[in-house]
């Protein structure tokens, strides 16, 4: 069968670091799900943490399962293969758990997919006490609501606290209990910061708006605290991540060196919900990329975190990591970017090592813009930082964007493509050819637990007209412009902001063919078209309305820690075009993450 797929490879396992153990040695298997290919997958970092967690007890056993592409779908379908681990080729039904990991709303397809495919019902009401727990955690479970039919706990906020706790509760307590509904109950009552949506009942009334929520007797109260780690120095970080067989999205060594952000950017979900900031020692990074590089071979360390360029003590990292890693010409990257004063500190710690292009993001054409989103960087600072890097020998520039923020004019979308060709052109100036830049620009989409929650998303007409004004204001040929597909942002919009009766429409889309919605050649409008039209669900609705503040929003059953006075507030500062400073910079803003960490909220 593999010899008919594409990268067959992606289905064998035992790679290099891979662990294997006997499962008649362990009291409880735990299937580490990723709803998308195992190149993207095994790009995920949280995917690699996890499994370690896990495997470090000795009576608990992970593995991991990738959506398969649609030859192989069809293939497994074809031959009656349930679709298996990749540690003992187990079919996903024989688990204990099956935790996903959700990156993003266009992956919501292909948890179905999987399900079918592992041999478990789609529908958390039609399992039995035999069906594995279906679980769920990841930055696409800030809103779960749409997803409520399907996953039986959600697991938001740092998911090393609960996984571990709740695969011992599971452990224990299965045995006890005939009714599933009674074991998750048992379940979450045991286990700080667990969601089950079967025991909340959302009332809408005759306008399709959020009345009220009803609790079922002896649930937890909402909203639910997410888990939040408060020491990420003495977390686990895996130095012995497994080596891929072929090639992923990212080939290289992954090490987060900061949790949170202290930008605090308007438009950024995972910038409030991660809150607050914490970092790891840089002697800590260093000894565990050294470590890392050791049990893995790779030549590439990525130093992540939301804004790597933030992180306190980043110019003594730099420093010893250059001193440490350069003469084995090992290399680095900053894959977060602010451009800001940082930015012109790095090209001397890069200069030494290969250089690949350098990615920041600006986000916004103009110095008004970036204000409203609080993106606290001018023009001038960016030119200076690239003025930098351009001197110490790049070559390339990849810049970030979005259009459709609150606020936004004509001529901000015009500012864009100026603003890349002077970035060019800045090159030439100084005696070398032009910059090739790379303009890549995504449709904004307004997220849950940010202050932008209650803006209207923009719709495809005016996406359409921002990639038309940007286009007939771009002549360069140094630059490349790419756009987000507005249709695939829309129901990304949807789902980001929508309720769980969406979870019909999903049903109905999976089953017309819908899956792989990331991906452009898989993406399927007329069949999401049909499936809207047929569970009478008005996308707009969900996506490209403005919400009143009185309204209740599906998503406030969880609490991030984030007060909704401090977002609101942050939105009235956003139309008044004010700054508020980074948290490593001003006074506390009293966001509430840290009251929330500091007073139990783990």
């Amino acid at each position: 069968m593999l010899l008919s797929v594409q990268t067959p490879a992606q289905y064998l396992g035992g790679e290099l670091n891979a662990v294997l153990k006997d499962p008649e040695s362990v009291r409880l298997r735990f299937a580490l799900a990723f709803p998308d290919t195992y190149s993207v997958g095994m790009s995920c970092m949280g995917i690699h943490v996890l499994y370690n967690i896990l495997n470090s007890a000795p009576d608990i056993l992970a593995e991991r399962v990738f959506s398969p592409w649609p030859d192989m779908a069809d293939r497994l379908r074809s031959s009656a293969i349930p679709l298996y681990s990749l540690e003992t080729y187990a079919p996903l039904s024989e688990f204990d758990i099956v935790g996903f990991s959700l990156q993003h709303e266009l992956q919501f397809t292909n948890v179905l997919m999987m399900l079918e495919l592992g041999g478990i019902p789609i529908c958390s009401r039609e399992r039995d006490i035999s069906c594995p727990l279906i679980i769920a955690g990841g930055q696409a479970c800030a809103n779960p609501e749409p997803l409520a039919d399907f996953i039986d706990i959600f697991c938001p906020g740092d998911g090393e606290i609960t996984a571990l706790a709740l695969a011992k509760a599971v452990m224990q307590m299965r045995g006890d209990f005939k009714d599933r509904k009674e074991f998750i109950l048992a379940i979450v009552n045991r286990v700080p910061g667990l969601y089950a949506p079967s025991f909340y009942d959302p009332r809408t009334d005759s306008s399709g708006y959020i009345s009220s929520v009803a609790t079922a007797p002896e649930a937890p109260t909402l909203p639910v605290r997410a888990s939040t780690i408060d020491d990420l120095e003495n977390a686990i970080a895996p130095a012995r991540c497994i080596v891929p067989f072929v090639e992923t999205v990212h080939d290289r060594i992954t090490i987060e060196i900061m949790r949170g952000c202290a930008g605090g950017c308007r438009f950024c979900q995972a910038g409030a919900t991660r809150r607050p900031v914490r970092a790891r020692k840089p002697e800590t990074i260093l000894a565990l990329a050294a470590e890392s590089c050791r049990a893995t071979g790779h030549d590439e360390v990525s130093l992540s975190s939301l804004s790597s360029s933030d992180y306190p003590e980043l110019e003594k990292l730099l420093e010893g990591f250059c001193a440490r890693f350069n003469p084995s010409q090992i290399n680095f990257s900053l894959p977060s970017l602010r451009a800001g004063e940082q930015l012109k500190l790095l090209p001397k710690y890069m200069s030494e090592v290969r250089k690949s292009g350098l990615t920041v993001a600006p986000e916004a054409g103009t110095d008004r813009l970036r204000a409203v989103i609080n993106k606290d960087i001018t023009e001038d600072n960016l030119m200076k930082g690239i003025e930098e890097a351009f001197r110490a020998g790049w070559n390339r520039m990849k810049l970030y964007f979005m259009v459709g923020l609150p606020t936004e004019t004509d001529e901000d979308i015009r500012a864009i493509p100026e603003l890349a060709n002077r970035v060019s052109l800045l090159r030439k100036r100084m005696g070398s050819s032009q910059a090739q830049v790379q303009l890549s620009v995504a449709p904004f989409v307004p997220k849950s637990h940010t202050p932008f929650q209650w803006e209207a998303m923009r719709t495809e007409e005016y996406f359409r007209h921002a990639l038309s004004l940007m286009l007939s204001n771009l002549s360069n040929r140094a630059i490349r412009l790419s756009m987000h597909t507005p249709g695939r942002s829309i129901l990304e919009g949807v789902f980001a902001r929508g309720n769980r009766y969406l979870s019909k429409t999903l049903t109905l889309a999976y089953s017309l063919g819908c899956g792989f919605d990331e991906w452009d050649e898989h993406h399927k409008p007329a069949a999401w078209g049909r499936a809207f039209s047929e569970t009478g669900v008005v996308p707009a609705f969900h996506a490209n309305r403005e919400r009143s503040v009185q309204e209740i929003l599906p998503w406030e059953v969880l609490d991030f820690g984030v007060r909704r006075e401090w977002l609101l507030a942050e939105r009235e500062r956003a139309f008044r075009g004010e700054i508020t400073p980074n948290c490593f910079i001003g006074s506390c803003s009293r966001c509430g993450a840290c009251m929330r960490m500091n007073d139990g909220g783990m």
